[in-house]
């Protein structure tokens, strides 16, 4: 006895039809008695190509950003300076070297402000579309504003005059140090090497 070619069984769900597998032509007829496989459906991409990737966020976003930027740049460096300095203070005993301690306390966060200032204004300068050194100065502007409201919300003791003052010099530099950075940011985004 001769044993004829051997059927395979279609896989459930693939739409193979039964019978010996012979190799088709992509596009080619279906063999006779066999039923046509369904046209593939291809779902849309929801994914851009990288050249019309949607609208551009407005400038005023970017304050926003950067504003953020600075906000998680600067929480993390006063932290660790104001540790440092309560250190300090704790070994030293008299009154004198506290004081010097105390303006060492207020010079380095106004210089970890400043770093801040510089990390957010770059990342709005190098990655802000139309955003440029305005909003990262305005920025800088935001969080001194915010930080000076926190501390008047505390109610440290200063006369009017100094938190006038106050308010005037975080502004100042939050402005000056995220201009700056701005300004690094988008020479590096034209490709331009930063210069200080």
């Amino acid at each position: 006895m001769v044993d004829g070619p051997k059927r395979r069984l279609p896989v459930i769900g693939s739409g193979a039809p039964a019978g010996p597998a012979t190799p088709s032509a992509p596009g080619a007829a279906p063999p006779r008695g066999a039923a046509g496989s369904p046209e593939k459906r291809r779902l849309p991409v929801l994914q851009g190509s990288g050249d019309g990737e949607g609208e551009e966020r407005p400038p005023w976003h970017w304050i926003a950003l950067g504003t953020v930027a600075i906000f998680i740049v600067w929480l993390p460096l006063a932290g660790l300076a104001n540790t440092l300095l309560r250190r300090m203070i704790e070994r030293t005993g008299d009154g004198e070297a506290q004081g010097s301690v105390r303006l060492a306390m207020v010079g380095l966060n106004a210089i970890a402000f400043a770093l801040a200032g510089a990390a957010g204004g770059y990342l709005v300068g190098r990655f802000g579309g139309r955003a440029g050194r305005r909003e990262a100065a305005a920025s800088g502007a935001v969080v001194a504003a915010l930080a000076w409201a926190l501390a008047l919300a505390e109610g440290a003791p200063a006369g009017a005059l100094g938190w006038a003052l106050l308010l005037v010099v975080m502004v100042a530099i939050g402005a000056a140090a995220s201009y700056a950075g701005g300004l690094a940011g988008l020479r590096a985004r034209a490709g331009a090497p930063p210069s200080i």
